[in-house]
């Protein structure tokens, strides 16, 4: 926003924008372009899990999900936390936050993993929300069960002592 406003403040207009209309200026490139990590994509070096010797030798995370080829936005540029750093320097790929489409597609949607024939965590947590509203309605109903049965008891004891 501030790169946008001192645009305006000095030049009287909007930046260019690019096809999604965003400034150019920090949507320009990809980051794949601007990617430290760049050269071992072109030789083919690929980190194949996060804690291998590829990895932590710096090797291209795009076999595990970089979307740096398919993203434009200018974080190998600006970086983040005052310019030390951005997730794919981090370790991190790249996740395509700028995308269009971003909350739509991968790695999103795809991220939770299946835990056998319970399924994703979606489902468990669907399945503990209706096992604790069951719950709640079984505690309630049996609420209702005691509180008549004590009723019953105290009149009955009541009509004893009446008799006597």
């Amino acid at each position: 926003m501030t790169g946008v406003i001192m645009h305006v403040a000095l030049f009287g207009s909007l930046p260019p924008l690019d096809h999604d209309g965003r400034p150019q200026q920090f949507y320009g490139n990809r980051i794949h372009d601007t990617c430290y990590r760049r050269p071992f994509f072109d030789a083919g070096m690929f980190a194949e899990r996060f804690d291998d010797a590829g990895a932590k030798a710096g090797w291209c995370l795009y076999k595990l999900g970089c979307r740096g080829p398919e993203t434009y936005n200018s974080c190998g540029n600006l970086r983040w936390f005052q310019g030390m750093s951005y997730p794919i320097q981090s370790g991190a790929p790249c996740i395509g936050c700028s995308n269009p489409h971003f909350w739509d597609e991968d790695p999103l949607t795809e991220r939770m993993p299946e835990y056998g024939p319970l399924g994703n965590v979606d489902k468990i947590g669907a399945g503990i929300a209706a096992a604790t509203a069951i719950g709640v309605m079984a505690h309630g109903a049996m609420s209702v069960v005691q509180k008549q049965q004590r009723e019953e008891a105290e009149a009955k004891a009541k009509g004893e002592q009446v008799n006597k």
